[in-house]
Parts: structure tokens; sequence; C-alpha cells
């Protein structure tokens, strides 16, 4: 999984932070399973997905922020504020699917 976060100085790009991966606490999974309905969720539903990222957003930037902050070491509130709506939900999505791929992975269903 590889995430990236542009960062803009008048629609242009300065800055780019990346990460290859990111393992979500558990108390983050916490945060995120209170407000994300994950039985909304379909495998590979991207609409649904992004239904859910939005109300993380609407609700709950008090996690959204340090989330980011953790999966891109250094990046500052200022620079929070001058990335895409866009950019954030695409990197969410990649760590909420991820998470949610290791989180039943090997779940099967079967006993």
């Amino acid at each position: 999984m590889d995430l990236k976060l542009n960062i803009y100085e008048k629609k242009k790009v300065v800055k780019t932070y990346t990460a290859e991966t990111y393992d979500l606490m558990f108390g983050t999974v916490e945060d995120l399973l209170d407000v994300i309905k994950i039985d909304n969720i379909q495998a590979g539903d991207r609409t649904e997905l992004l239904k859910e990222i939005a109300k993380v957003l609407v609700h709950s930037m008090d996690i959204v922020k340090p989330l980011l902050k953790d999966i891109f070491e250094g990046l500052t509130d200022e620079e929070l504020r001058n990335t895409t709506l866009k950019n954030i939900i695409d990197v969410l999505a990649e760590v909420i699917a991820y998470s949610i791929n290791q989180l039943t992975k090997g779940n099967n269903g079967k006993n």
C-alpha cells in the first residue's frame, strides 16, 4: 500500500508526503469503528467505503488529523489545511480498506 499526500500552495504541489504502509493502532481502530459502519461496506465496494469515510470526516476530525499526522511523519496542521479533501479521502480509503482486509484475513466463515 503506497500512501501519498500532496501539500498545495496556490493550486501547485509544493510538497508530497509518502508512506509505504500503515498499521492502525488498536485504539485508532476502536475510534474508527465507533463511526464507521463496517456492515455497510461490502468487500470491494468503494462507493460505500467513501460514504462511511465522509461520515468520519464530518463527525470525527479529532480522529482524522492525528491519524494523518501519524501516517505522514512531520506533517503539520498548517500543511493539512493546504491539501485537498479528495486526497485525504483517498488516503483514508486506502488505510481503512487495508485495515478491514487485515481484520477479516483468514476469516472465511469456516470453523
